[in-house]
This record gives structure tokens, C-alpha cells and sequence, in this order.
């Protein structure tokens, strides 16, 4: 696959994602919020509630600025044309501020094979698109899409640098993208592509200061850390600890005490204060994280205002 340049790519400030399922009153007054802020796009995981390519095409019709991306939507959801379409769609009702992100869902034999196959076979068929070779039932783009991929491990951050626009990290700390950022280098470079062109995305769990704050990110934590593949990266990042802790707690339905999960939500997180979530995320744009994604955790009776709070709490310093 030939190297592709960034266009529209989002870097240099903080992005923002939204997993829950609010009514769209709610979830589209927070994503107008976060463009009002300063954040420079908005990812939506595609995991329950809403089809996350008609949300940010609805998305598109109330913003003007951000990027919008699928953060992510998994390969076996879809067929790759009904995926081409999709991004091809809020591409154009964006008016070219779309983002594909894919990745593999659960782990299995032969997985990032077939999300190789996937990419490249989408990416031809958005890139089509940009050429005006596509037929009368395909819609024509002036600018191209560019793909972002999931990465968990080795093999899949390195074929983020062969093929892909960008790479989504998860639940990282500083050092571990770092780690990932020199992979990207040299496989971007052994692919004979400019590593510049690969943009490195981390997502980073988030939650204002307040009381449960702490507990909604240990239960964050929790959930991830009962995965085999994040075990292993915590372990890797040395809260394999505080990990094996977390999942054992959500096993058996118990409450992690705080100095338990604290070195996982530590490592991982940002503080619940204005001036120390800045500076962390300023620790991750200094270890590589080209654009940190805020990850904002509800909490509480009123969990929109909770992300809402959050969203203010980390916004780009004007």
C-alpha cells in the first residue's frame, strides 16, 4: 500500500471519546460542548446503543469543526464495502472530517490477517472514490479517509506503521506509548513509508474530581484488566498487581479498596484536577502520543454532567 498524506488529520491538540448511550439531546449537547472547548475531534467506540457511522453523521449536521471518527468499529460487524460506505457517508455529510477506525474485536487465530485484508481492501475502495473511478452508485469524495487501527500488541502496532493512517492505543501509560511509537517508527520506515504519516492516538480514561470519581475509574480498570490481552499489558507496564486485584474484585462482584487499585489508575489515568490533568496529558504528548483521545467515566447520580465536568476539566488550554 502506497503511503498516504494526513489529510484531515487531527494532531497537536486533544481529542475526545464517548462511549454511552445518552439521549441524543444529551450525547450531541456533549460533543457540541467539546468542539465549543477546543478538543479536536470526537471518536465514538462502536460497542452498544447507537450505529456509530449514523451517529457521526448526525453529528456532522451540529459541528463544524471536529473530527469525526469511529473509535472503533470492529471488522466482523460489517462487510468491507458496508463499511466503505459508511465512512464514505459522514465523509461526505462532513464535509471530510471523517476518521475510519477498525479494529479486530475479540482475539482469535488469524484475526489481524484478515484486519490487514479488510484495510487495504476498504482502502481501495474509498481511494476509488477520491480518483472519481467509482460507478454511478458510489459516492464521490474529494478528499480521502483516512484509517486508524486499534493496537494492543506488537504485531498489530506494527501493522499499524505498514498500512495504516493512524493507531489507537488503549489503557497505556506514558512509557508503554512510547514503547509503541518506536515500534510505528521502524515499521513505518522498513515499509518505506514517512513514520510522520502515522498518527499515534491514545485513549486516556478521565474523571473530574468528585465523590466516586476514583471508584468509576477503578471500575473502569477493572473491567479491561479481566481481559486476558490487557492483563498482559498491565503486567507489561508493572500494575500487574493492581490488575490481577481488580479483576478478582469484578469476579466475585466486591469493591476495590483505593490504595489497591491505585497504581493501575494511576499509571493510566489523568488526575481530577484542572492544572495536573493538563500536565499529564502534556507527559503523553512528550512520550510520543501525537494526539491524546480524553476518555471521560460517568459517575455518580447524574453521569452526563459528570462527563460534561470532566470534558472542562481536561479541555486544551486556551
Amino acid at each position: 500500500m502506497a503511503a498516504v498524506s494526513a489529510t484531515r488529520q487531527p494532531t497537536g491538540g486533544t481529542s475526545f471519546a464517548l462511549r454511552d448511550a445518552w439521549p441524543w439531546s444529551t450525547f450531541a449537547s456533549l460533543v457540541v460542548e467539546g468542539e465549543e472547548l477546543g478538543y479536536r475531534g470526537v471518536f465514538l467506540p462502536e460497542i452498544v446503543g447507537r450505529d456509530a457511522f449514523a451517529a457521526l453523521s448526525g453529528l456532522a449536521g451540529v459541528t463544524s469543526r471536529l473530527s469525526l471518527g469511529t473509535g472503533v468499529v470492529p471488522m466482523t460487524a460489517r462487510a468491507p464495502a458496508l463499511t466503505a460506505m459508511g465512512a464514505a457517508t459522514v465523509q461526505e455529510r462532513s464535509g471530510g472530517r471523517a476518521i475510519l477506525g477498525l479494529g479486530t474485536g475479540r482475539p482469535r487465530p488469524g484475526a489481524l490477517g484478515e484486519l490487514e485484508s479488510q484495510v487495504r481492501t476498504i482502502r481501495e475502495m474509498l481511494d476509488r472514490a477520491v480518483r472519481g473511478e467509482s460507478d454511478h452508485s458510489t459516492l464521490a469524495l474529494g478528499e480521502r479517509v483516512p484509517i486508524w487501527i486499534a493496537a494492543l500488541g506488537p504485531r498489530a502496532i506494527s501493522l499499524a506503521g505498514r498500512i495504516a493512517d493512524g493507531v489507537l492505543l488503549n489503557w497505556c501509560s506514558p512509557g508503554r506509548v512510547a514503547e509503541a511509537k518506536a515500534a510505528i517508527v521502524d515499521a513505518a520506515s522498513s515499509a518505506g513509508r514517512d513514520p510522520r504519516s502515522v498518527i499515534v492516538a491514545a485513549y486516556i480514561r478521565a474523571a473530574a474530581d468528585g465523590h466516586g470519581a476514583r471508584r468509576a475509574l477503578a471500575a473502569a480498570a477493572a473491567e479491561y484488566a479481566s481481559y486476558p490481552a490487557y492483563r498482559r499489558q498491565f503486567e507489561s507496564m508493572g500494575v500487574g498487581a493492581a490488575a490481577a486485584a481488580l479483576s478478582s474484585a469484578r469476579a466475585s462482584d466486591e469493591d476495590v479498596p483505593p490504595d489497591v487499585a491505585a497504581p493501575l489508575v494511576d499509571a493510566v489515568c489523568l488526575p481530577g484536577d484542572t492544572g495536573s490533568a493538563r500536565a499529564r496529558l502534556q507527559v503523553y504528548r512528550d512520550a510520543g502520543c501525537d494526539l491524546p483521545v480524553v476518555y471521560p467515566v460517568p459517575y455518580g447520580a447524574d453521569g452526563a454532567a459528570s462527563v460534561a465536568n470532566t470534558l472542562r476539566l481536561c479541555a486544551p488550554d486556551a
